[in-house]
């Protein structure tokens, strides 16, 4: 008997993996500026994401932060897709904060707004 097909190792190591992700061709109209990871009192992390549209048209996007822990796997519920409009060539904040203390690190996907 066969075995059923498996699929290929990934060959983006975790580590390499990017941290911000944009699909549906935003990776040619999407700029990233540095982002910025803050913790409350409590140990909830924050990240703030500057992006920016490069072109002279407004673009809605839908995004949404993943939040992992120390190990790799995602913290909390499945993320929700969040909506925003962004304005062409002026930077904007993308905001997500984890709902559990245990964050340890994060990803942020962007695609078209659907």
């Amino acid at each position: 008997s066969t075995a059923p097909p498996t699929p290929k190792p990934d060959p983006v190591s975790d580590a390499a993996y990017p941290s911000i992700t944009a699909t549906g061709g935003l990776d040619r109209l999407l700029t990233r500026g540095k982002p910025v990871v803050e913790r409350s009192n409590a140990g909830a992390m924050t990240v703030t994401a500057p992006v920016r549209i490069v072109r002279d048209k407004e673009v809605p996007v839908e995004y949404r932060f993943t939040f992992l822990d120390d190990r790799g796997r995602p913290v909390g519920p499945e993320p929700a897709w969040q909506y925003k409009v962004l304005p062409a060539r002026t930077q904007q904040f993308l905001v997500g904060t984890a709902l559990d203390a245990d964050a340890a690190d994060w990803r942020l996907e962007v695609r078209p707004a659907r």
